[in-house]
């Protein structure tokens, strides 16, 4: 066993063209000296939140595996004792609104297939409300084809309203309540306009305002909810306010969600899991994250399945924790095998304070990096995703701030010296075999980034 280091700076990659300038050499200089006396280059990542870089990093899923779980099923709702309850408590004179989260194109053949289900088997009307759940501005040209798909193709089903997944969280729903009530808020029919000037102004698919397509929705008193998710979302505000214009048991989801009572269908988990690869080689690993973080890491890091294990374990890094250098020693005792920090940049809401918290992660380096050289242990400096979002630098000025695509991978240890050893083009899912392979030789599954110079693959 070699004690191996993953610091992960979350939300921070490799500035794309039309970013704003937050890293500079003057601001890490700790890190530039890295990039230019270690291993150092550029590894794929196309995640920009910590729920799909952590799936990914886990479990190698570039979807939610809920995706092939209704690829099995979706044909064949009529076989599903969950989905012939739900029939039996459709009320004949309710209609059914339909929340569908939308992500991808692969929702419009599932979402098909259950419309028509329903259409089979019921007589209500189908009104279908797209939230968007996408932190990616550029979702929005893939998210409007999915939508006008939906509103020409799918038979009794007409599209209500379209609304952010943040907005749905929101505790004041005011606007949205008078909207589904009385049918009183902003129109577009043209969504090409409406989507160019929210991609103009860098919001957010899952911030985006809620807005009406179609009318003729108004809710009513036995009228039926359907959740069509694919991963959690909190939406208990949501269901608190519309108690108040309708009857709230009437809610059913696909996927568990707080608050319904009835889900379809229970989440997959997943066969492979850093927890499994961990118990592979017989290794106990230390993370260190806030506690608003930990049961989410968990969650992803165990396949999906929220148990604990003696193979992982975790420290709170609030309260500047990571910034004491007797704390960052104290957690790098001979214990574990590996440990994973986690350091959000993403959570701070200006340019200014992410700025801060790079100039305080570039110290943390330099602690980090001197003690892993003296004790021999391998250091990693990498992220599971870069954040892309438009953020204030001051009360008068925005700028977008887009670390997508690329994420840096630095190797820290005397043994790869740039002289023999180079990178090889991968990405974040490689960084988790790279990390096992690094604590033992027993590891042997999946491609690693770190390889012998004169290397040469097999054709």
């Amino acid at each position: 066993m070699k004690k191996t280091i993953l610091f992960l700076m979350n939300g921070f990659g490799i500035e794309q063209v039309d970013s704003y300038s937050v890293y500079s050499k003057d601001l890490m200089p700790n890190l530039d000296s890295y990039t230019k006396n270690y291993l150092f280059s550029s590894i794929e990542c196309k995640y920009t939140n910590l729920d799909d870089g952590l799936l990914y990093f886990s479990t190698g899923a570039k979807l939610p595996l809920t995706y092939s779980l209704i690829d099995r099923i979706y044909n064949d709702f009529s076989s599903s004792k969950n989905f012939n309850f739900y029939l039996k408590n459709i009320k004949p004179d309710a209609n059914i609104h339909i929340y569908a989260f939308i992500e991808s194109d692969r929702v419009l053949e599932h979402l098909k297939s259950f419309t028509n289900f329903l259409n089979k088997n019921t007589s209500s009307k189908i009104f279908i409300h797209c939230v968007l759940t996408s932190d990616n501005i550029d979702n929005y040209k893939e998210v409007e084809k999915i939508i006008t798909r939906i509103h020409y193709d799918f038979n009794n089903c007409k599209v209500a309203t379209i609304i952010g997944e943040e907005v749905l969280k929101e505790e004041n729903q005011t606007g949205y309540m008078n909207m589904l009530k009385n049918e009183v808020g902003e129109k577009w029919k043209e969504l090409n306009k409406k989507f160019t000037s929210l991609y103009n102004s860098k919001v957010a698919p899952r911030n985006m305002k809620e807005f009406i397509m179609n009318e003729s929705f108004k809710l009513e008193g036995n009228d039926n909810f359907f959740f069509f998710n694919y991963e959690y979302t909190n939406i208990e505000n949501f269901i608190k306010n519309i108690s108040n214009i309708t009857d709230t048991n009437q809610m059913y989801s696909l996927f568990p969600i707080n608050g319904i009572k009835y889900p379809m269908l229970a989440y997959p988990k997943s066969g492979i899991s850093s927890l499994n690869s961990l118990k592979k080689i017989n290794c106990k690993a230390l993370v260190v994250s806030n506690s608003k973080r930990i049961n989410k890491i968990n969650y992803y890091l165990t396949g999906l399945s929220n148990v604990l294990s003696n193979n992982l374990y975790y420290i709170k890094s609030d309260n500047d924790f990571l910034s004491n250098e007797n704390n960052l020693k104290a957690i790098m005792d001979d214990s574990f095998d590996l440990i994973i920090i986690d350091y959000p940049i993403d959570t701070f809401a200006t340019i200014p304070e992410i700025k801060d918290e790079l100039k305080k992660i570039d110290d943390i380096l330099k602690v980090m990096a001197d003690y892993a050289t003296e004790r021999d242990y391998t250091l990693f400096i990498s992220s599971l995703y870069g954040m892309k979002k438009e953020l204030p630098y001051d009360n008068f000025t925005r700028y977008l701030v887009d670390f997508s695509t690329k994420v840096p991978f630095v190797v820290i240890d005397k043994v790869f010296k740039k002289d023999n050893f180079r990178i090889d083009i991968g990405d974040t899912y490689n960084l988790a075999h790279t990390t096992f392979t690094s604590i033992s030789s027993k590891y042997s599954n999946g491609s690693v980034l770190i390889k012998k110079k004169g290397f040469k693959l097999k054709k």
